[in-house]
């Protein structure tokens, strides 16, 4: 037997008639209902009990809805709270909004566009639990063992590693010489669904460019000199896995236009081919250069940045994070040590 939680929700409003309205809408729709007549009633019940939604009243006698909402979110922050408001008190209910209210509705309501506005709000603040929740696991589950540091620039970057490294979202890693970036893509790959499949890395600086679109794409038999037999591009060798494209600033605009076809397509075609050929693939890229630069100075394609920086880590040098130095040098002098005993 399924057991089915109900939502609960708070109606606050000093219209007793107004109150059995709304009950009756919402009544048999899964939500378990409160009412309250003023604010002061209202703070008590929220103080005592946990409400997954408020539904607020502006216009209230003694305590308004404005001075309940302020005490609401005081006692609790997180609560989503719809006001109801008259369209005299329209511009009341902006100020609502600035206070934390959620959105509000205008009297006479629409119930079927309350029930609508409800299930939303109600299904939005569920997806924020549950990301709390994952991200709390992610944060406990996540192998930060090869990254040392702890100051507050490298720690943000655990954050978003966090959180983007269990998706499929296409990653740019951003940082000097010497940062850490193919550091950094193998703890996405290694935190990722895709860890027990390919990881396929490649540096794009370290390749003529015929020879650089032959490593990604593959050739067919006799597609160029020397071209004796077929050869799998490193596309192919990462279906299903991960693709690393290490300084990806120096690619032509050319290959660049292709791997736009990739992540835009999920297909491309040998050199000499003309079969096209379906792959599934995510990409991690990086680069030491400032692309936003190479685009304004047409060294790169703007389409492309923005396929690829879905996610951007950006990566911190040593002169920007001094208090990791000590860690980071420790942990080397044990590594070497144990080399020169070993």
């Amino acid at each position: 037997m399924n057991l089915v939680i109900k939502k609960s929700i708070l109606i606050i409003d000093d219209d007793t008639g107004h109150r059995l309205m709304l009950r009756a809408s919402l009544d048999g729709k899964e939500y378990e209902i409160s009412e309250a007549e003023s604010g002061e009633e209202a703070i008590e019940m929220v103080t005592d009990k946990f409400f997954d939604l408020v539904l607020l009243d502006l216009k209230m006698k003694e305590m308004d809805g404005i001075e309940t909402l302020k005490f609401i979110k005081k006692i609790s922050p997180s609560i989503p709270v719809l006001i109801m408001t008259a369209y005299a008190s329209v511009d009341t209910a902006v100020q609502g909004l600035k206070l934390g209210a959620i959105d509000y509705m205008v009297k006479p309501m629409d119930m079927n566009q309350l029930l609508v506005s409800i299930e939303k709000i109600l299904n939005s603040n569920q997806l924020k639990v549950d990301n709390t929740v994952l991200k709390e696991q992610f944060h406990y589950n996540f192998d930060f063992s090869t990254i040392i540091g702890e100051s507050k620039k490298i720690k943000d970057v655990f954050e978003i590693l966090a959180m983007a490294a269990p998706s499929d979202a296409t990653i740019l890693i951003l940082g000097d010489s010497g940062t850490g970036k193919e550091l950094i893509a193998n703890v996405v790959y290694r935190n990722s669904f895709r860890k027990e499949k390919s990881f396929i890395k490649i540096n794009c600086a370290s390749l003529a460019e015929n020879l650089l679109e032959s490593e990604l794409f593959g050739h067919e038999e006799g597609a160029f000199t020397g071209a004796v037999t077929k050869r799998l591009g490193r596309f192919e060798q990462a279906d299903g896995g991960t693709l690393f494209l290490d300084e990806i600033g120096d690619m032509s605009l050319e290959t660049q236009a292709k791997i736009l076809r990739v992540l835009q397509e999920g297909e491309f075609e040998r050199l000499g081919g003309e079969q096209s050929i379906k792959t599934d693939v995510r990409i991690i890229a990086a680069t030491n250069k400032n692309l936003e630069e190479e685009i304004q100075q047409g060294k790169f394609r703007k389409d492309l940045f923005f396929r690829l920086s879905v996610v951007t880590v950006h990566i911190p040098p040593l002169n920007e994070r001094k208090e990791d130095i000590p860690a980071i040098a420790d942990y080397f002098l044990k590594k070497y040590t144990k080399k020169i005993t070993a």
